[in-house]
């Protein structure tokens, strides 16, 4: 049994590696391949580790990937790295060839400088663009938020909250509808029966030094 597991690995590893440079690979305690008419099946249970190229993806339990449409699937204690992120959730689902990953229940991104926490949070890597939806909570710096749905634009730097939006900045607590986080100005817009109350010890700064700070009703 062990050279059979031994014999799918190996045809695994090369049939993924289309050049030196590319890592591909999936390990586990126990590794099964199943041919199907769709095409190739690959599942490993026990210590669950997949490498495709800058990616990387562990869990527990157990790891499906489905070569021929690049779907994935991973249950149990599931912690995704790629690049400057990392990410866990107790399941994960996805596309490898679309940099598609769905973190599912008590899932968690965190950043260089920042971290989301939701029930369920949806990472499209193509499109440099995070959704947080259930639960949402935003940590940025010196910022706090939850809302009903937090939507990141990495290429952008534009943060939008949506939904029962309350948090607090510097001190000072706020509420609204929505909100908008822009990164490279430090600005926040709040909107939608919105409130902004103030610290009373905070010392007052002179406007032009100080991150701007909207409130639109």
């Amino acid at each position: 049994m062990q050279k059979k597991i031994l014999f799918f690995l190996l045809i695994f590893i090369l049939a993924l590696t289309a050049n030196a440079s590319a890592v591909r690979e999936l390990n586990g305690d126990n590794l099964e391949f199943e041919q199907t008419e769709q095409g190739q099946i690959f599942t490993a249970t026990g210590n669950v580790e997949l490498i495709y190229d800058q990616l990387r993806i562990t869990a527990a339990d157990e790891g499906i990937y489905r070569r021929y449409n690049g779907e994935i699937e991973f249950r149990n204690n599931v912690e995704l790295f790629y690049q400057e992120f990392e990410a866990e959730a107790v399941e994960l689902t996805g596309n490898l060839e679309a940099e598609v990953f769905h973190l599912i229940e008590e899932a968690e991104v965190r950043g260089q400088n920042s971290l989301l926490r939701a029930d369920k949070i949806d990472i499209y890597r193509a499109e440099d663009r995070i959704e947080v939806r259930g639960n949402g909570y935003l940590e940025y710096n010196d910022f706090w938020a939850e809302a009903d749905q937090i939507t990141y634009h990495l290429d952008q730097e534009l943060i939008l909250l949506e939904g029962n939006v309350r948090g607090e900045r510097n001190g000072e607590s706020f509420s609204s509808q929505s909100a908008e986080i822009d990164q490279q100005t430090e600005e926040v817009q709040l909107r939608g029966q919105a409130t902004l109350r103030f610290s009373e010890d905070q010392e007052i700064q002179d406007p032009e030094s100080s991150d701007s700070e909207t409130v639109e009703e």
